[in-house]
């Protein structure tokens, strides 16, 4: 690659460092370990993503490809082999709570938005339609309270009485747990890297949808005006997706393929100073 080439690269790698260095100071996480995690991510992707149709992945090629020795490249291989903390993660206990209240029948009604729920609802000797039901089946051996408080914490529900509670926002984003937090988002940032990826490839009929929309001067009093714009947009049409979404794995449930896709769309919002702003003087 030519030098000018690497340094763009070198650039744009570095934006998307500073953010997740933060992260990891904070959390006392080195140098040495976020250099050891690197090693084993290059092997990782060596050996998923640059094999040579029909023909087995040696341990030569991968270390060409990674510039890392041999010797290097066996013991990192090992190292992924035997390390759960590279393993994908599956959603917490909370996430799947709200995931079954927005996709189970149980829970919506008949225009399939989600009700609100009573705490506790007996029917037939047991919990039906409740937010004791729900999490009982969505949550396993962690007890409502645990749950509700979470989040109400969230602000993903409200309680118009001790009695009941609603769903506000289907957008499960932690606050309490940061590493928590820093999962939800490391799975966004994966998911947008890997549409990026695939279209840098891809041909324009199997494009993938990404886009932006950025203004860099705009007025700090019309900010407030966007966000409130942009938030109900992108809501209406998350909630909206979600639905097909879920319609679609019911389809799925009831008739599976042998071929089966991780399907979603992401939206974010985007708010920082303009390379323009200047700091006022007294």
């Amino acid at each position: 690659m030519e030098s000018s080439h690497k340094i763009r690269l070198a650039r744009a790698v570095a934006s998307i460092l500073r953010p997740l260095i933060q992260l990891l100071i904070r959390h006392e996480f080195t140098h040495t370990e976020l250099n050891e995690l690197m090693r084993q991510t290059y092997v990782e992707v060596a050996y998923d993503k640059f094999n040579i149709p029909e023909q087995e992945m040696t341990i030569s090629r991968v270390a060409v490809l990674t510039g890392l020795s041999r010797k290097e490249v066996v013991r990192l291989r090992d190292a992924i082999d035997n390390n759960e903390a590279l393993q994908k993660q599956k959603p917490n206990r909370a996430q799947r709570v709200v995931h079954g209240w927005l996709n189970d029948k149980e829970f919506l009604d008949k225009q399939n938005n989600p009700l609100d729920l009573p705490i506790k609802n007996r029917r037939a000797g047991k919990e039906h339609a409740s937010f004791v039901a729900l999490v009982k089946r969505y949550s396993g051996d962690i007890t409502y309270g645990v749950v509700l408080e979470e989040l109400n914490y969230i602000g993903v529900t409200e309680q118009p009485d001790q009695q009941s509670v609603r769903l506000i926002n289907s957008a499960y984003v932690p606050r309490k747990d940061e590493l928590e937090q820093a999962r939800v988002i490391a799975t966004s940032v994966g998911d947008l890297f890997n549409t990026a990826m695939h279209n840098i490839e891809a041909t324009e009929e199997d494009m993938r949808f990404q886009r932006q929309v950025i203004y860099s001067d705009i007025n700090e009093e019309l900010v407030d005006e966007f966000r409130q714009l942009s938030h109900d947009k992108a809501t209406a049409l998350i909630d909206k997706l979600n639905k097909h979404l879920a319609q679609s794995e019911k389809k799925s449930d009831k008739k599976p393929s042998p071929v089966q896709k991780r399907l979603g769309f992401g939206i974010y919002y985007i708010e920082e100073p303009s390379r323009r702003s200047t700091k006022s003087t007294e």
